[in-house]
């Protein structure tokens, strides 16, 4: 069970940052992220406009804030020069309350870490690596599109731990075209042999404007087939309470005292604000995203007010209703393992969850799909493989 003080939700005075880095060295087969090619001077220029948002940010919305995690994600974080991390890292600091325990994490690319990019982020404050690793197959590698081989991975994840990292998480991917029970089974098996603190495993998705998109619309994309995708959950579930990992959230399991505290606060309504181009706010009730498109977000005039640089940064601004909360509430919190309280709700909401949701919540504990020990609701192990089913049944009209 998780950690009560990993995320204190009545906490109210803590903050999220999120911060998005875009570049990458080449899309993969089935990226939609929003990431892309660039030169070193298109990175400096960005983290310069990055830095001088972050700044007049903290002046205009949250300056009593206390950051409690920064994410450092994208694209490839670790493929721009490490001396531009260590400059976002400064400003943040200089511009915000960044509590002595913060979890502060980066995202690497095995192919495009070496060993004094490690030194800098470590000196910079980083005390959370995440290597997208995805498989130890080299084919299935091949087959996403990937840059890197499985040995690159071995030789960043040792050079990480010399360097003195003692929180590592390791990106997976099953349902990968061509994958089988024994391919992930040998990738999953090599990875908690080397005993990282988080694994998280990921479903892939084909999204539509990628090149597995158009493959699966032209028949060409052979993924595995179900009775094989429920043998591969039946592999995870068993290695990773066999090595000692504890599966907090849909996706992402940990050695006890090690869950990700930035993702999972996520998931418990802590508010964050994102920074870069694409990136997702969710503040005061509110979420916004900030513009997509990299040459006009160069170009943003931010003044010392903001005013018109702040109105064209942000778009699809959504002040949530109470109806909008108690929907997130529900399919946020249920992602957790140890899903949601219905006192909170009821403090929350000033109303009953049963006079909302009783419905949902009735029909899915008769049918095994939910546990309800009289005070909180969770999926059961089965409900868990159909979460994502079950979840899109929460929606209010």
């Amino acid at each position: 069970m998780l950690k009560k003080n990993i995320i204190d939700e009545a906490d109210k005075n803590q903050l999220e940052l999120y911060i998005h880095i875009p570049f990458c060295a080449k899309k993969c087969n089935y990226c939609d992220f929003l990431s892309f090619p660039m030169g070193e001077q298109e990175h400096r220029d960005y983290v310069e406009k990055l830095c001088r948002e972050i700044e007049l940010t903290s002046e205009n919305i949250a300056p009593e804030r206390e950051i409690s995690t920064i994410f450092i994600g994208g694209g490839t974080p670790s493929l721009i020069d490490p001396r531009l991390i260590v400059r976002i890292l400064k400003t943040i600091r200089q511009h915000y309350h960044v509590r002595d325990d913060a979890e502060i994490t980066i995202e690497c690319n095995p192919a495009s870490t070496i060993t004094d990019k490690f030194a800098y982020y470590k000196n910079a404050g980083v005390n959370r690596l995440s290597i997208g690793l995805q498989s130890a197959d080299n084919r299935e590698l091949k087959t996403l599109g990937r840059i890197h081989i499985y040995e690159d991975f071995l030789k960043s994840y040792q050079n990480a731990r010399l360097e003195g990292f003692g929180n590592i998480n390791i990106d997976l991917m099953n349902d990968i075209p061509g994958q089988t029970e024994r391919s992930w089974q040998d990738t999953l098996k090599h990875v908690l042999m080397l005993r990282p603190e988080h694994v998280s495993i990921y479903n892939l998705i084909v999204e539509d404007g990628t090149p597995f998109g158009e493959m699966y619309e032209d028949g060409r994309l052979v993924l595995p087939e179900e009775d094989t995708a429920s043998g591969i959950d039946g592999i995870t579930k068993t290695l990773t309470e066999k090595y000692g990992y504890q599966r907090y959230e849909v996706s992402n399991y940990a050695k006890p005292g090690f869950e990700c505290r930035h993702n999972y606060g996520y998931w418990s309504n802590v508010n964050y604000l994102g920074f870069g181009i694409g990136a997702a706010s969710y503040f005061g009730n509110s979420r916004y995203s900030n513009i997509r498109d990299f040459r006009k977000y160069l170009e943003l005039d931010f003044d010392e007010d903001m005013k018109r640089g702040w109105a064209e940064l942000h778009t699809d601004v959504q002040v949530l209703s109470k109806n909008d909360q108690m929907e997130e509430f529900m399919f946020l919190g249920l992602r957790r393992i140890e899903g949601i309280s219905e006192t909170e709700f009821k403090v929350r909401f000033q109303v009953d969850i049963m006079s909302v949701f009783g419905r949902q919540l009735e029909q899915y504990v008769n049918q095994e799909l939910l546990v309800h020990d009289g005070y909180r609701f969770r999926f059961s192990p089965h409900g868990m493989d159909v979460s994502n089913v079950i979840l899109s049944d929460f929606l209010l009209d």
